[in-house]
């Protein structure tokens, strides 16, 4: 979807959505991926154009899936992601942002570390 605004008697485009990949395991049809696909793109807060392929055969398909370039919406919900090893504050205020910003999150500024020295997650929020 694109959004046309004025600036100075000019018309600019601004882009509102995008659309990436999502692996979703195996589908085995199209009819399983158009009764499947809806739910993971809802899971990544999107929706599912329609189009899917197969990756590597018989183990791994993507979905297509628009995403809004802001998260919307009136609802929250937090979840740690995982984020690989972080060794301080520094370095989480330094990784969860983009960590959180590549679910389509927010970093909430809480982090902790899952595994000692192989795994941290990052406190992410999201609206829908």
């Amino acid at each position: 979807m694109t959004t046309f605004v004025m600036l100075n008697k000019q018309k600019l485009k601004i882009m509102s959505t995008f659309k990436i990949n999502i692996i979703a395991g195996p589908l085995w049809s199209n009819d399983e991926a158009q009764k499947l696909a809806p739910r993971i793109a809802a899971a990544h807060l999107g929706k599912f154009t329609g189009q899917w392929s197969t990756i590597v055969e018989g183990e791994m398909s993507v979905i297509e899936v628009e995403l809004n370039t802001q998260p919307t919406g009136n609802n929250e919900y937090t979840l740690d992601v995982l984020a690989g090893p972080i060794w301080s504050d520094e370095d989480a205020k330094a990784i969860c942002p983009a960590i959180c910003a590549s679910y389509g999150g927010t970093w909430n500024g809480q982090w902790t570390t899952v595994v000692e020295g192989q795994m941290s997650v990052c406190g992410c929020v999201f609206k829908f």
